[in-house]
């Protein structure tokens, strides 16, 4: 996610105290502001009786995006010190606490939108934190999985995009990664149950967000890693978009279903960024036919 902080983690136990709590200090906002990042794009609408724990883990939420926009603004006004910035940061991870709990009772509700937020925060802690990522990114799959078994079009994105290595280590025919293929073709068929959701976050988008990191501004840290932990908000069809792409990305694109789903891809998303360049590989193998 972001190499500067991963590096400045890893040097942790070669320095003073002084410098080794400052740095746990910056890893706690990193994860408290790609948290409250997450849930501020989530909105509630009636469900069934799982939605009245969610609507209280999002007004949770609310409060504790609140307490981080007023650090950061005190940042940006130059009127923040450490000793206030640490008592700030403690408080909202009480806050973020209250609402992961309210988040787990949800999604054991049955709740799929909860299970996908909660699976973002694993996968939020997994990319920033060195120790124990395999744990937690196993557990943000699962999260994604039980989300798109409830019939979440996000989920079933994020399942084959995030869960999935056999693509990256050339294993086609794994059946994992068939299956996880075919649940998106499925998915992508159907009617979201959540449409009502959408906009949701997403850490990443093949359409709609750039991968280049932005600038960091040593003299504004706090708002540094709120740009840098800042997810892209997706409706409905923008993650279509992105699934279609995901299809056309990891399937044969020389036949024709294949082709079609990107063709999917250009009629939902004429300026999607195709980060893979499909569309020319697609347009010099048409020349070649």
């Amino acid at each position: 996610m972001n190499p500067t902080l991963i590096e400045s983690i890893a040097v942790i136990e070669t320095r003073t105290t002084a410098i080794r709590e400052e740095t746990l200090l910056k890893l706690r906002l990193s994860v408290l502001l790609f948290s409250i990042a997450l849930c501020a794009e989530v909105q509630a609408a009636p469900t069934p009786e799982a939605e009245a724990v969610f609507e209280h883990a999002l007004l949770l939420a609310d409060d504790i995006q609140q307490r981080v926009d007023q650090l950061i603004e005190k940042e940006q006004q130059g009127k923040i010190d450490k000793l206030t910035m640490s008592r700030s940061i403690q408080e909202a991870t009480k806050g973020l606490e209250a609402f992961e709990s309210e988040l787990l009772k949800a999604s054991a509700g049955g709740h799929g939108v909860a299970s996908f937020v909660l699976a973002n925060l694993h996968d939020g802690r997994a990319a920033t934190f060195l120790d124990g990522y395999e744990a937690m990114h196993a557990q943000a799959c699962a999260l994604y999985q039980s989300a798109s078994d409830q019939g979440l079009i996000a989920g079933a994105v994020i399942v084959l995009r995030n869960c999935d290595e056999a693509f990256q280590r050339y294993k086609l025919g794994d059946p994992e990664l068939l299956r996880k293929y075919r649940q998106l073709v499925n998915a992508l068929e159907q009617p979201d149950p959540y449409s009502d959701y959408y906009p949701l976050p997403a850490r990443g988008s093949y359409c709609f967000k750039d991968s280049k990191v932005p600038e960091v501004n040593h003299q504004q840290p706090l708002t540094t890693m709120r740009d840098i932990y800042q997810p892209v908000s997706l409706n409905l069809e923008q993650f279509r978009a992105d699934g279609y792409y995901l299809l056309a990305l990891k399937g044969d694109i020389a036949t024709p279903k294949v082709r079609a789903y990107f063709k999917q891809v250009q009629t939902l998303a004429p300026d999607c960024l195709d980060p893979s360049h499909l569309q020319s590989l697609l347009k010099n193998m048409e020349r070649g036919n």
